[in-house]
């Protein structure tokens, strides 16, 4: 068993022993359960994720610079059956 503690910043620190299977910024899903706090590892995004997130930032950029469009309604089931 180890321990650790609390910081003053709200960090835990993982004992060695229980990291040396992660790589340094493994991004983890925490959960907590009343006094039990799990960690799991969650998988690195694989190429088509990493496209699709790409697409939605370039999407998100143009809305931002106010170079998104605008339809009606009806364009606008036009354009999702096309999809």
């Amino acid at each position: 068993m180890e321990t650790t503690k609390l910081s003053t910043k709200g960090q835990i620190v993982i004992p060695e022993i229980m990291r040396r299977d992660f790589n340094e910024g493994t991004i983890f899903r925490i959960v907590r359960k009343n006094d039990l706090i799990v960690l799991n590892p969650i998988p690195p995004l694989n190429d088509e994720e990493l496209q699709e997130l790409n697409e939605l930032k370039a999407i998100w950029k143009d809305i931002d610079e106010g170079k998104g469009i605008t339809l009606s309604k009806e364009d606008f089931l036009k354009e999702m059956e096309s999809w």
